[in-house]
């Protein structure tokens, strides 16, 4: 993934990490986004079982980004969220990584995705630069997953022309307790979804 002529990319890293002075890290060609009340939760402990094993890959945790809720009026420009969109366009793929709050995705994610709005709007070519990523989810629960759970994530990726790859979703009977088993189903995902990079 190739880095822009005066560092768009380089740019946009910087917005987002100088508020934790951090260096921009390298391209990446998995970017995944986490939207948990947790950062050390289910849903982090199973999107790092994912992310350790695809190299040129980040996890960029919502919780450390500024995304203020969608605005008709758009007076949010000074936030992170179109910088971690132009990210999302830089990657070959992309992962949200959510647990199952009352059936749905949780609010951090809800709010991120709301803004996708932007991309429609005041945005519209940078929407246009998803077309052909391919979109997969990471899901957490402790009672299931509803079976209508990854429609908003397959339709928004249809809408904007991304590719959809499917939902890795495991129940935890035991708070915080990464099984043998379902670390296994982590590698497997890790292994399709580097399939898919070699499809795009």
């Amino acid at each position: 993934m190739p880095m822009h002529d005066g560092g768009e990319y380089a740019e946009a890293w910087r917005r987002i990490f100088e508020r934790r002075s951090s260096t921009p890290p390298a391209p990446t060609s998995t970017l995944g986004i986490v939207g948990t009340s947790r950062r050390d939760g289910n849903t982090a402990m199973l999107a790092d079982a994912v992310f350790r094993r695809l190299p040129s890959s980040r996890l960029a945790n919502l919780a450390d980004f500024s995304v203020a809720p969608y605005d008709y009026d758009h007076r949010h420009g000074a936030d992170d969220f179109i910088p971690l969109a132009r990210l999302m366009a830089e990657a070959k793929t992309i992962v949200f990584a959510t647990p199952v709050y009352w059936y749905a995705m949780s609010a951090q994610m809800k709010a991120f995705v709301d803004r996708l709005s932007d991309l429609t709007e005041t945005h519209k070519p940078l929407g246009r630069a998803l077309a052909a990523r391919t979109v997969f989810v990471i899901a957490t629960s402790t009672y299931g997953m509803p079976a209508y759970f990854e429609r908003p994530f397959a339709e928004t990726a249809d809408y904007f022309d991304m590719r959809w790859g499917g939902v890795l979703h495991e129940r935890f009977d035991e708070d915080r307790v990464l099984t043998p088993d379902m670390d296994m189903r982590a590698q497997a995902f890790a292994l399709h979804i580097k399939a898919s990079e070699g499809r795009a």
